[in-house]
């Protein structure tokens, strides 16, 4: 079976995939510290994030989850507010382009990214949890939050992976494949998104595409132990099936 091991980084999801010709199918994830963001309405709840997600890095997730379920309270509040939108963004560009997209008078509230990465890292925990239908409403609500961020449509793509749900996570991978190359932001999970793409499509039997996407892949990151022992594994199954 599959090997599938997922190394958080920068409180974004930095997949690592492997295959390995037996053992049992496997998910971990390891959050750090938040990148940085411009200062938005909410930004109190920077700490509380912070210290939630260095009790994850030492294993305590309980206790994180209950701090950042206050978070999350806080940031629901500021959302809710009538007549008004809360949106979180990173940068000056991204809330100027989300105006121009959004141009129908609403007034705008920049929300902090802690609350996107409260959200978020209640989706991790969850799919740490293995509870996809919780995790599914934490990136629900992460996404609302924050359109431009990339890893939340990969941690979807690993909820997705956990169902065995391989074309819901191909098109997850792909959405977070446009937005690293259309958001600068994003730009550095875009080799990450390449081996999320590339990882479903060899589940679906697409061995070709799958290899383009990994050597995609390896353009922006050479070298990466993930891409290429991926590459190994799809040579493989073309051996087991004659050469194909």
């Amino acid at each position: 079976m599959r090997l599938l091991l997922i190394v958080t980084l920068g409180l974004c999801c930095n997949l690592a995939f492997a295959q390995t010709e037996t053992g049992p199918w496997k998910l971990t994830t390891a959050p750090v510290a938040p990148r940085p963001a411009e200062p938005g309405l909410g930004r109190e709840l920077r700490a509380s994030v912070q210290q939630s997600v260095e009790q994850s890095l030492k294993g305590d997730n309980a206790q994180a989850r209950v701090a950042l379920l206050e978070v999350a309270q806080h940031c629901d509040a500021y959302r809710a507010v009538a007549g008004r939108r809360a949106v979180s963004f990173r940068t000056q560009r991204q809330y100027e382009l989300y105006l121009a997209d959004h141009n129908d008078g609403t007034p705008l509230d920049w929300l902090d990214m802690a609350c996107a990465d409260a959200y978020k890292q209640l989706a991790y925990i969850a799919v740490e949890y293995h509870d996809t239908d919780q995790a599914m409403q934490w990136l629900d609500q992460a996404q609302a939050t924050a359109p431009y961020e990339a890893d939340v449509l990969t941690e979807r793509g690993i909820a997705f992976n956990q169902r065995k749900d391989w074309r819901g996570a191909l098109a997850s991978y792909q959405q977070a494949l446009e937005l690293t190359r259309s958001h600068p932001e994003a730009a550095h999970l875009q080799a990450l998104a390449l081996r999320g793409v590339g990882f479903s499509l060899i589940e679906l039997g697409d061995l070709p595409s799958a290899q383009s996407h990994y050597e995609q892949s390896l353009e922006l990151e050479p070298d990466n132990p993930v891409a290429l022992q991926e590459l190994t594994y799809i040579q493989q199954l073309r051996e087991r099936a004659g050469g194909k």
